[in-house]
């Protein structure tokens, strides 16, 4: 969730119902949340909105059988929209309607609309694998895009976003997000593409709305450094390469800051920067789920992927020891999974980083 940088994420057949607020505040990893939810009936369906209630506010404006339809309006920016989340039954009678469902909740709103969630169905044959027939399905839901005026912006980063068994030898693009015209009149650079899973049947997604820009952060030593073989090694190297001159703490200090300056770099290596340790796994995992996609993986491709596993489990378990130094938390052994203990407690600090009175004497 940290790393999607999302203002709202919806999540479909969550086959949770009743009080959820705490499965949401520990899902999103701050207080700073508030959520809708459509309760699942039984171990079937399930859908939770959530959004960061310091952008937005909004009520929930009609709930279905098979949808959830939230108005939301802008706090800091004067810009109102709704978002309808939809979990499709595979039956197709039902499905039916599903999208007669969603017809009547848009007749009750006016504006922007985006529509998310699974629809257990595809538009076209290229869009499931091994498929070569159009089915009745597919008419149905190609008319109600239709119908409803929606835009279906074209998926980047993969064909697929499920995939079922470990072959992938059924797979299918059954989760998409569309939006109306009157939304992509108010935004530019709209893009909707693939994020990267581990273990889950689908794939999450994510539509993208203008420019977006990384925010610039500091340097920090991280413990999970010393974990690293050869790290107190490569310390001691760069230590005795220096060679300052003057009186000692002159010495010292200048060696620190020298010191400082060769982690920096070395932090924005693979060796030395988690975000991009996991972008390498997730990357090569996704090229084998690729060639999975079209073949049978080897011996050796199947124990690559096991390996790479294994590795995204263990920069986890690095996670949580730099989210445990952020959170000057230390009283929790470091096998615990506490990690979004963890983040709510460090973004505790970050709001209570200020200094309300200094006395000098």
């Amino acid at each position: 969730m940290k790393n999607w940088k999302a203002d709202v994420v919806c999540f479909q057949e969550t086959k949770v119902g009743g009080e959820i607020e705490n499965i949401v505040k520990e899902v999103w990893g701050n207080k700073w949340v508030n959520y809708a939810q459509l309760g699942a009936s039984g171990t079937r369906g399930g859908i939770v909105i959530m959004w960061d209630k310091r952008e937005w506010e909004g009520e929930i404006s009609s709930v279905g059988m098979y949808s959830v339809t939230w108005s939301v309006t802008g706090i800091c920016q004067d810009f109102s929209w709704h978002l309808t989340g939809v979990y499709a039954p595979n039956d197709r009678v039902e499905r039916e309607e599903t999208w007669g469902e969603i017809g009547a909740a848009r007749g009750l709103i006016a504006g922007p609309w985006v529509l998310c969630g699974d629809s257990n169905t595809v538009k076209y044959p290229s869009e499931k694998k091994n498929c070569n027939r159009i089915s009745k399905g597919m008419t149905d839901f190609s008319d109600f895009i239709e119908d409803m005026e929606l835009a279906d912006p074209e998926l980047s980063g993969g064909k697929y976003t499920w995939k079922k068994g470990d072959r992938h030898t059924t797979a299918a693009r059954l989760d998409r997000i569309l939006f109306s015209e009157e939304w992509e009149a108010n935004f530019r650079n709209i893009r909707q593409h693939i994020l990267h899973r581990v273990t889950l049947d689908h794939s999450p997604i994510m539509l993208q709305c203008g420019a977006w820009e990384n925010t610039k952060s500091y340097f920090k030593f991280e413990n999970w450094w010393l974990d690293i073989k050869g790290f107190n090694d490569k310390i001691k190297g760069w230590w005795n390469s220096f060679s300052f001159i003057g009186k000692p703490d002159y010495v010292l200090v200048a060696n620190l800051k020298a010191l400082k300056e060769k982690l920096k770099e070395w932090s924005k290596t693979a060796q030395g920067n988690l975000g991009t340790q996991k972008q390498n796994v997730l990357k090569q995992l996704a090229e084998l789920e690729e060639m999975q996609e079209n073949r049978t993986l080897r011996p050796e491709e199947i124990t690559s992927k096991t390996t790479l596993i294994s590795e995204f489990e263990d920069i986890a378990k690095r996670e949580e020891i730099a989210w445990r130094q952020r959170s000057r938390t230390v009283w929790l052994k470091q096998g615990d999974r506490n990690t979004n203990f963890f983040h709510r407690t460090a973004n505790a600090h970050r709001r209570m980083n200020t200094i309300s009175k200094l006395k000098v004497r």
